[in-house]
């Protein structure tokens, strides 16, 4: 079939790289079909998801991915006493009506020449009487999408173009001058592995993403500028039935669906998204050397997203498939595909410091109400940093903490090594023989802390707080730190977490209030994050006025309003809060909420005795 982007020439360089990756069994996605031959090629092996933004596309993967062969028609056959094909092609042209949309539209008799009149005839005639046989239950779901699956494919064998219906040529090439017949779809015959959990989708491939998961993801995004919904609006017409209002010399639909894979300025934030919300563990890209994303760009947005050392990437020469943009993405260059793999680092990053409120355990949630396009992602109530470490594929990560020292003490253990940070901190276990309970040990270190510049003892601060009573960190009036002894110390499991608290993604640092944060020195691709205290239940924040630290209905209604003014001057804000706990309701953030028209996400209850109902709450 005359298709750009197909893959069927690269079937055999996929099914080796999956081989080599050892990969036999479990979910294979295949998110952008097209005409779904890696699908097809591989519904004897997994069980697949099928994907493609343009409808016409889904049919082909629904036809191909649940049949292993031509369906049998005995419904029809048992009616009509002969196939569907033999019956459409047998139709007398001269009965056939030259009404029809596709006719009037795409034919000599609507001034285009994409189509002979007998031909486009027929097809009105055949898309038709498929879908009046569908309603009448002559045919089956299967057989009703395979038949249209099977129109589609046959269509394009008698177009007058070269391949893409961004035109047509302006005398009839011979292709176009046969009688269309109806034939099979053609797909490949073989055993459908998981006929029944085998499933297609005709969704945005970024949305569909925070839908679905599995073991591996093949991505075959548009490359180029072309645009799949005007190269091929006439089979979504077909496909559709639907009459759409036309435009331009082509005939193209108008609201067309395009995508911003197309797009120079949108292309690689719409990859950092996709690579985001992927929840597969093995992902292969097919790539071209003619991306309008430079394969060296894309290849240092994986990284952020790879469990080191998995990334392999092959190259193959490949036979460019020319059409009319092909001038405009040449540059000059030799047409050379890449096959790209690597393994998704899926884990969560918790941070190191125990910390009040921390959302290690719903990143998952956060993750998935992310918006499309973020440049920089700001952090601006960062606390322990479980939320801002764990966000990749943006330019730069924001972390502002009000409270100068744990700002100081997390930039400390993030920029520093861990073996580094570990020996810092053995050294004053060591010293002031610290151990679980010791409550004179640590009485001694807290003390020592205190008469000292707290400005110059990071480590000592973290290390009270790894002995401290539920490892709060909390300071009196005096500024002194005041925490009882607890039960805990450094641990294997704190060990691990120092070790993993890293990131690829640079990361600025700041100690401002929020009010005080200049949100119009950000672009509109800024995402503003805001975790604050919750004023409906205790913490060691705001249980007292505690260094100027304390979270009041004031402070909340200050945030809330600095949020309204970021969102009416056209930024995008996301807000953990708590709307209620132990019978209560925040009243402030509910009614907030309503009054600005917010969406607000429920994530659930977290708390083991005392839970709380925790929502996110978005402008986007």
């Amino acid at each position: 079939m005359r298709y750009i982007g197909n893959k069927t020439r690269l079937l055999d360089n996929i099914r080796e790289l999956l081989d080599e990756k050892h990969l036999t069994e479990g979910a294979f996605a295949d998110l952008f079909t097209g005409t779904a031959s890696v699908a097809d090629h591989f519904k004897d092996r997994f069980t697949i998801i099928a994907n493609d933004i343009e409808y016409y596309s889904s049919v082909f993967a629904e036809a191909k991915v649940l049949n292993g062969d031509v369906p049998k028609f005995q419904n029809f056959v048992n009616i009509y006493g002969e196939s569907p094909f033999s019956f459409f092609n047998n139709t007398d042209a001269d009965s056939l009506s030259n009404r029809g949309f596709i006719a009037q539209n795409y034919s000599p008799l609507g001034n285009r020449m994409f189509f002979q009149e007998d031909n486009a005839k027929r097809i009105d005639f055949i898309r038709n009487k498929i879908e009046e046989l569908y309603n009448q239950d002559v045919l089956s779901r299967n057989e009703y999408i395979f038949l249209l699956a099977s129109l589609i494919e046959s269509v394009m064998r008698v177009s007058n173009t070269s391949g893409t219906y961004e035109a047509f040529f302006k005398t009839w090439e011979s292709r176009s001058k046969r009688k269309m017949l109806l034939l099979p779809l053609s797909l490949e015959s073989k055993h459908v592995l998981t006929p029944n959990k085998n499933k297609v989708f005709n969704e945005d491939a970024n949305d569909l993403a925070r839908k679905i998961s599995g073991d591996i993801v093949y991505i075959d995004t548009p490359y180029t500028v072309t645009q799949y919904a005007s190269a091929y609006h006439l089979l979504e017409t077909i496909a559709l039935n639907d009459q759409p209002e036309l435009v331009g010399k082509t005939g193209r639909r108008k609201g067309r669906k395009m995508s911003d894979y197309n797009r120079k300025q949108k292309a690689l934030l719409e990859f950092s998204d996709l690579f985001r919300q992927l929840n597969f563990d093995h992902i292969i890209m097919s790539y071209s050397n003619q991306s309008i994303v430079p394969i060296d760009r894309i290849l240092d947005l994986i990284k952020q997203f790879a469990i080191p050392g998995t990334i392999d990437v092959k190259k193959t020469d490949y036979r460019e498939y020319k059409n009319l943009n092909e001038s405009s993405k040449r540059n000059g260059n030799h047409l050379q595909e890449y096959l790209i793999y690597f393994k998704k680092d899926r884990s969560v990053i918790k941070s190191p410091l125990n910390y009040a409120g921390s959302k290690d355990l719903i990143i998952d949630k956060i993750i998935k109400n992310l918006p499309r396009h973020i440049s920089t992602f700001v952090d601006g109530m960062a606390g322990a940093y479980n939320v801002g470490i764990n966000i990749k594929g943006v330019n730069q990560v924001f972390y502002n903490e009000k409270m100068p020292l744990i700002s100081s003490l997390m930039q400390e253990l993030l920029i520093k090594e861990a073996a580094y940070s570990e020996d810092k901190i053995r050294n004053i276990i060591k010293k002031y023989h610290l151990t679980p309970k010791n409550k004179e040990a640590y009485l001694a270190l807290r003390h020592e802390f205190n008469q000292g510049n707290i400005n110059h003892h990071l480590y000592e601060l973290y290390v009270l707080s790894l002995y401290s009573f539920q490892h709060m960190i909390r300071f009196n009036r005096k500024g002194e730190f005041n925490v009882p002894v607890g039960n805990s110390g450094f641990n294997d499991e704190v060990i691990e977490r120092l070790q993993k608290f890293n990131t690829n993604v640079p990361v600025a640092f700041d100690s401002i209030s929020i009010q005080e944060l200049p949100f119009k020195d950000f672009d509109r691709n800024t995402l503003f994050y805001f975790d604050p205290p919750y004023i409906i239940t205790s913490a060691a924040y705001n249980d007292g006025n505690r260094m100027n630290v304390a979270w009041t209905e004031d402070d909340e209604i200050s945030l809330l309003k600095y949020i309204e003014k970021m969102d009416k001057a056209g930024y995008k804000f996301l807000l953990s809060n708590v709307i209620r706990h132990k019978g209560k309701t925040n009243e402030v953030l509910a009614n907030w909420i309503q009054k600005n028209n917010y969406t607000m996400i429920d994530v659930g209850k977290t708390g083991r005795r005392f839970p709380r109902h925790e929502v996110l709450v978005r402008n986007y």
